[in-house]
């Protein structure tokens, strides 16, 4: 496995002739520079796929031991992106001490067989309501860029407030959804019929499971996840659903959906 390490997108139209992996832009030392490699690794999915990854860099826990950390719910979301981009995981924070939630978020063993998928495809943004970017307008953040004195609010207000959802399409037919707040107050954002049609989902209705509290969610027609604030996250995987099975119960989501937001947690519902 031979990774090269060149901070630049140039190197993704031309990496499966040098490489295993490549680094499509600067060092991610913060919220913003992980939203900057996202939007940048999301112009360049085509040239993913079995042998050759585009790589964002390494992904920031939560762990304030470490030179740079994002929340909790930023770490996550990060992992959840990574592994649907089809990137490289490895850690680039403290793992002495790591939090009980960073172990778990490494250890997600659904999540992480959603980056090692066998069919290779790197997930595309088939929902947006963030600024549109160009590559040539963005100057990449490398590590001597990078001040440890920068407040970490003024890294997250590099971030627009806006949401997007990510579509992988996996090797069964399944396709796993990661729907994001990027910043600003608590949304919902939702993938209905356009959006799943656009991640590759020919039906009416899906089938849904919840890939970060590992259980079935229903059938239902739209995927509504009520998101927390500041870059929080849900990673769901979707399939189409029989005609027989698409009369699920819209209340037992309803009634999940309090049960979880009386808990002050995300929610995933689903219509």
């Amino acid at each position: 496995y031979f990774s090269l390490c060149g901070w630049y997108p140039w190197y993704s139209s031309v990496g499966n002739t040098l490489g295993n992996s490549w680094r499509i832009w600067g060092d991610v030392n913060g919220w913003g520079s992980v939203y900057t490699a996202a939007q940048v690794n999301a112009k360049l999915f085509p040239n993913a796929g079995p042998g050759g990854w585009n790589d964002p860099d390494m992904l920031v826990g939560s762990s304030p031991h470490a030179a740079v950390y994002n929340s909790p719910e930023q770490s996550r979301t990060q992992f959840s992106l990574w592994a649907a981009m089809s990137a490289p995981l490895l850690i680039g924070s403290n793992v002495l001490n790591m939090s009980t939630w960073d172990l778990e978020t490494y250890t997600n063993a659904e999540m992480i067989a959603v980056n090692q998928d066998a069919l290779g495809k790197q997930a595309a943004i088939v929902h947006d309501t963030c600024p549109k970017l160009k590559l040539s307008s963005i100057k990449p953040r490398h590590s001597v860029d990078f001040n440890p004195k920068r407040p970490s609010d003024e890294l997250d207000a590099d971030v627009p407030e806006c949401e997007q959802v990510w579509a992988k399409p996996m090797s069964d037919g399944s396709v796993v959804l990661v729907l994001v707040n990027w910043n600003g107050s608590a949304r919902n954002v939702t993938c209905a019929s356009s959006c799943l049609r656009s991640a590759g989902i020919d039906a009416s209705h899906v089938l849904a499971y919840d890939l970060w509290e590992h259980r079935k969610l229903g059938v239902f027609s739209s995927v509504v996840a009520q998101l927390g604030a500041n870059g929080a996250s849900a990673s769901i995987r979707v399939k189409a659903a029989s005609s027989s099975s698409s009369s699920a119960s819209s209340s037992l989501a309803s009634l999940r959906q309090n049960r979880r937001a009386a808990a002050g947690m995300d929610t995933v519902s689903l219509s």
